[in-house]
């Protein structure tokens, strides 16, 4: 099990690659954590998040392949139908970030 203060170190460099990376369309990584946080069962298609998001594709794909590395989602199933679900390090993150 992870500490607080893990999980707060976690949250923080989170935040600000997150700031660095943030596209100028107003999407954010940030934003799809929390979309998933949402979510029925922390997880949605991945075709869902991004019509969502609003952000443009690039973008997007860029976001999604940042939070995967990093460990704050996953990706599953087949191009056409993957999902994408939180991980404990990602429900971490979210629930920092509403604080």
């Amino acid at each position: 099990m992870q500490s607080k203060a893990d999980s707060f170190s976690a949250y923080l460099e989170a935040k600000q690659r997150m700031k660095s990376s943030a596209p100028a369309s107003g999407g954010t990584s940030l934003a799809l954590l929390s979309t998933l946080a949402n979510a029925d069962q922390q997880q949605m298609a991945v075709k869902d998040l991004m019509v969502i998001s609003g952000m443009p594709l690039t973008d997007f794909a860029d976001a999604l392949k940042s939070l995967k590395e990093s460990g704050y989602l996953t990706l599953s199933g087949p191009p056409d139908t993957e999902v994408a679900k939180l991980t404990t390090l990602g429900q971490d993150v979210t629930r920092l970030s509403r604080k």
